[in-house]
């Protein structure tokens, strides 16, 4: 199985991807995370300098480089995806959301999707956490801070543009799930709903 755990930034979806998998463990799953961007890779320290280092991109190129790191991990979840669990922390969705809320195209962002093989998720789990919420949790962990994580009114617009595809079911299936409950009980709902897909 293969799905993503998304939500706009500081609203959880990284802890959640490890609790999930944590979770799943403990029911002799074998659960591989994913996260992305992958900074480690040469398109993920791009990225970095990007998001981190002020670096100008146009939003074209932005968009061609997070849609390559998921065309280059498409045949890998592919495959691990046959006998384990895959869990992605932030995809393809989220560049749906800051890409087009930049000036990108959905039609355009999902035929590139459809054209370049990028491996389309079972569920989309979006924890649904206010704006205000995560602007607080993402400020309160001691941690650097990129360009759209210090703009309270940009995630607004992201909040808005998450709902609007979980609404649609833009790309995959979407679940929204109340991000703003405690950590363990945002993973029992997902849990469930795994369990009544698997």
């Amino acid at each position: 199985m293969f799905f993503v755990i998304d939500s706009i930034d500081g609203g959880g979806s990284e802890t959640q991807g490890k609790l999930v998998a944590k979770a799943l463990a403990k029911k002799a799953k074998k659960t591989i995370v994913k996260s992305f961007p992958e900074y480690k890779t040469p398109i993920g320290k791009t990225i970095r300098e990007f998001l981190y280092d002020n670096k100008s991109l146009p939003v074209e190129q932005q968009f061609l480089l997070y849609g390559l790191q998921f065309v280059v991990a498409s045949a890998a979840i592919a495959q691990e995806s046959k006998k384990n669990v895959v869990i992605a922390d932030r995809y393809f969705t989220t560049t749906l959301v800051y890409q087009t809320l930049q000036g990108m195209r959905e039609d355009v962002c999902l035929r590139f999707a459809k054209d370049f093989g990028i491996i389309v998720p079972q569920v989309v789990f979006f924890l649904d956490v206010s704006p205000e919420t995560a602007y607080t949790w993402k400020h309160g962990e001691g941690k650097e801070i990129n360009r759209w994580e210090q703009d309270l009114a940009f995630m607004k617009k992201t909040y808005k543009k998450y709902r609007d595809l979980c609404d649609r079911n833009v790309f995959a299936k979407w679940i929204r799930i109340n991000g703003e409950q405690s950590k363990e009980a945002v993973t029992k709902e997902i849990i469930s709903h795994l369990e009544v897909s698997s």
